[in-house]
């Protein structure tokens, strides 16, 4: 049996997003979401219209539930956007 790994790949807003985090607790929360998804990317729920290629992944930071939007592709893991529900989709 193999072992897969999946490449990750940053969008420019996952980029922009990720250097703002100020707050360690957050920096931690998003890094164990991302291996989270990394080791198992059906982990987290589809999404629906016309974003039906994409997951989302919910994680808990300081008791407030963030998103974490992904979507896979032939091997490759790309990050797209994470936050609180309000305004993520956009």
């Amino acid at each position: 049996m193999r072992n897969w790994t999946l490449r990750i790949y940053e969008t420019s807003k996952f980029k922009r997003l990720r250097k703002k985090l100020r707050s360690e607790k957050e920096k931690e929360a998003l890094k164990k979401a991302i291996a989270a998804v990394a080791a198992n990317p059906g982990v987290g729920k589809p999404l629906k219209g016309e974003f039906k290629s994409f997951w989302r992944f919910a994680y808990n930071v300081s008791g407030q539930e963030k998103r974490l939007i992904y979507k896979t592709e032939k091997g490759c893991l790309y990050l797209l956007s994470f936050g609180p529900r309000e305004g993520i989709y956009q």
